[in-house]
Formats: C-alpha cells, structure tokens, sequence
C-alpha cells in the first residue's frame, strides 16, 4: 500500500543517501493519552496500564504514515512547516497498522481482560493501544510497528533499514519549499534506484495542498 512520510528536507536527503528511516518511541509522541484510549479511573487499571506502556515502550519503534498528503494540518506539524517533504513509501498492508478514533475513551474492564490470556484478548488490548481521539482523525495515520530486533541505535537516534520490505518510491516537495533541488535528490539517492518527484502547492479553491500542473511529475535516477 502507498503511505506517506513526513519530515525535513535535511532529513529526507540523509534517508535517500542511507537508505533508512528513523523510528520513534511511544514515549516520544507529541499525544499525552498515546496507548491509553481507555478509562483509567480505577487505580488497578492505572497501574497495569502504566507497567504496560513502560514494556512497549522499551520493545516496539514505530515508523508514523498517513494515507494521503494533501492535509495542510500535516504539513505544518510534520512537514517542517510545509518547508520539508513528505516521503512516498511502499508499504505490504499486512506491516500497517490503521489508526482508530473515537470521540469518548472506552470502558474496559481490563483485570478481566489480562486474565483471559487468548488471542482474543490479545486483539483487543492492541486494538486499544492503536486508538486516538477523534481530533487526530486529520492524520488519517497508520503506523509500523517493529519489534527490538527490527531497528537499531545509531548517534542517539533509532533507524530501520530499507531492505525491500518498505521501499521509498517518490517525494512531494512541500508547498513553501525554495531549496530542494533535482540535483540534490540524484545526488542524495543511491545508484540504480528510481524516485519520482512531484512539487506542490496550496489551492486556490480549497484548503488542500495539490500538485502544481505548471511542474508535472518527474523521475529522478541516482548517480551516486
């Protein structure tokens, strides 16, 4: 499936060059209730969510895509401002993870839950770790989550490697960009790999970002 992945045009040139994608930890979201979509009124479930969310935040990285990049609520908050890039990504569906939203945090009784310790219980705990209030529903996100030994350290920072699973297939230039040039994309990507690029703009009838007709799409092939 196509996903999209936002971030700065420093950043976007070092994951052409490396081939790699950096990942995050749940713990570095900018959401004060990310994994916590359920009711935390009762003490025990306060205290099995916090243990929790402790273990799946030292376990998991997660890789965070949308499902389109025409929001301008994204590229503000992720796309440097609309002065970055959103990185096109081929993605197998079965590695993606949707987002759910709901308007109210769910009650559950989750002693009950735990002790079932079957598939099903399983599902639904995950099912609640992938839920966000419906105001984020603009991201329309969907995330990949990989396990301890999926990702790996590197100077202070945690990065997955593009090796055939997830595949950079293009870049959208953000609409205030005034910087990336061809040259820089075949420069940046690797011999033999093939992008395409396409630059964007605001529309003049809505409050999407759209392609620009006057610069049609084009393919870049790295030299280095």
């Amino acid at each position: 499936m196509k996903l999209f992945h936002f971030l700065s045009e420093e950043y976007a040139l070092k994951a052409l060059k490396d081939q790699r994608l950096k990942v995050s930890r749940f713990s570095d979201f900018n959401d004060p209730f990310e994994l916590t979509s359920m009711t935390l009124d009762d003490k025990f479930n306060r205290t099995v969510i916090n243990e929790n969310k402790k273990k799946i935040d030292n376990l998991f990285r997660v890789l965070c895509c949308s499902a389109s990049w025409n929001s301008p609520l994204l590229w503000g908050h992720y796309g440097d401002k609309h002065k970055g890039v959103a990185l096109e990504l081929e993605v197998p569906s079965e590695a993606a993870e949707a987002i759910r939203y709901r308007e109210s945090r769910e009650n559950v009784d989750l002693e009950k839950l735990f002790s079932q310790k079957d598939n099903e219980a399983k599902r639904k705990f995950f099912e609640l770790c992938t839920t966000k209030y419906i105001e984020w529903s603009y991201e329309d996100e969907y995330r990949v989550h990989l396990m301890d030994d999926e990702f790996y350290h590197d100077s202070g920072h945690d990065f997955f490697d593009l090796e055939g699973q997830i595949v950079i297939k293009g870049i959208i230039i953000g609409a205030m960009n005034k910087t990336l040039t061809k040259s820089d994309i075949q420069q940046a990507l690797p011999l033999g790999h093939e992008i395409s690029v396409t630059t964007s703009r605001v529309a003049f009838k809505s409050f999407n970002i759209v392609k620009r007709k006057d610069k049609p799409t084009y393919l870049v092939k790295g030299e280095s």
